[in-house]
């Protein structure tokens, strides 16, 4: 029986359908060395009391803040809102949050330095 000669847009729709498979093959290997790694740091984290305090502070400063999807997967873990039940992030901000340092309330008889302007 004669081979079938095939068309190079046919050569092409196999070679995509392999790439396809070898991405896939790829990010499905990146998810299981992702979930191993993030099981390694949650056994340690477990065993030391003070090290799943750092996690869980480091996580809720990574994660969206607010009501985000992300935030429930680990509640099981304990306080992901905060270390002691309370949000890390308020939802009221006062002014210079971004600078992470309270801003004073505006005088307007003071320059920013708290000198008395000339009137």
């Amino acid at each position: 029986m004669a081979k079938k000669r095939r068309t190079t847009e046919q050569q092409l729709a196999e070679a995509e359908d392999r790439l396809n498979q070898l991405r896939e093959k790829a990010r499905r290997e990146e998810a299981r060395r992702h979930m191993l790694i993030g099981k390694m740091v949650l056994e340690r984290a477990k065993e030391n009391d003070r090290e799943m305090q750092r996690l869980m502070r480091d996580l809720d400063n990574w994660l969206p803040s607010g009501n985000h999807p992300d935030r429930k997967r680990f509640g099981s873990l304990g306080a992901v809102r905060g270390l002691y039940g309370v949000t890390l992030h308020p939802n009221e901000r006062h002014w210079g949050w971004v600078f992470n340092t309270a801003l004073a309330e505006a005088n307007p008889g003071a320059d920013r330095y708290g000198d008395p302007g000339i009137r």
